[in-house]
């Protein structure tokens, strides 16, 4: 009789704690439901920044100019080396545990990017997880004015909108825009002067016997 008892309670405490349970769900439910009808004008601010972002290009640019400046300290561009110019020059790069920060100017504008890598570690974000690790560009002030949770070890980065957790516009967009594209720019010329180089010429003439 005892063990019966017993198994009614216990039966009759799951029983309350999951009414409890599913009780403070739906009331959560509305609580968030009406938070976000509450700042839905808020949040469709946030989706057109985002996009605008994206539109930009600016998680892609930034990507490169990172990979740029970490792959060559103190990069600096001339003005034959590419059909765009921007001044670029001078990039210092420091680390601090997880965190790598280059500085550098464009155009005589100071800025700095901050990468800080959480050892593989995810984070939820607006319901999505991410690693978390983060690319982030500073102005001279010091403000963050872009920030995209990205893992730059992957053979191929698929930035989505969510991923862009912070975006100021200014006039620092025309800046990464110029230096993004006299990169490029840079880069197919040198590409081109070594497809065209007199070794590789010599090369193709006697592959095929064809006398200078």
């Amino acid at each position: 009789m005892s063990q019966k008892y017993d198994d009614l309670t216990l039966l009759s405490v799951r029983s309350a704690f999951d009414h409890l349970q599913t009780t403070i769900n739906r009331a959560l439910q509305r609580i968030e439901r009406q938070s976000q009808l509450n700042n839905t004008e808020l949040f469709s601010e946030v989706k057109e920044r985002r996009k605008l972002a994206k539109t930009l290009l600016l998680d892609k640019r930034l990507i490169h100019l990172y990979r740029s400046l970490s792959n060559t300290p103190s990069l600096s561009i001339s003005k034959d080396e590419s059909l765009i110019h921007c001044a670029m020059n001078s990039s210092i790069i420091t680390h601090e545990g997880d965190e790598k920060t280059i500085q550098f100017k464009l155009n005589d504008n100071s800025y700095s990017l901050q990468f800080a890598d959480r050892g593989g570690a995810s984070i939820s974000y607006y319901g999505e997880t991410f690693k978390s690790s983060n690319l982030s560009l500073f102005l001279e002030s010091g403000e963050e004015v872009l920030t995209i949770h990205l893992d730059l070890e992957g053979e191929q980065e698929i930035i989505s909108e969510q991923q862009i957790t912070r975006f100021i516009p200014g006039k620092w967009i025309y800046d990464i825009i110029h230096a993004y594209e006299t990169l490029i720019t840079s880069e197919n010329l040198k590409s081109i002067d070594s497809s065209y180089s007199d070794e590789k010429l010599e090369i193709l003439k006697h592959r095929f016997g064809i006398d200078s």
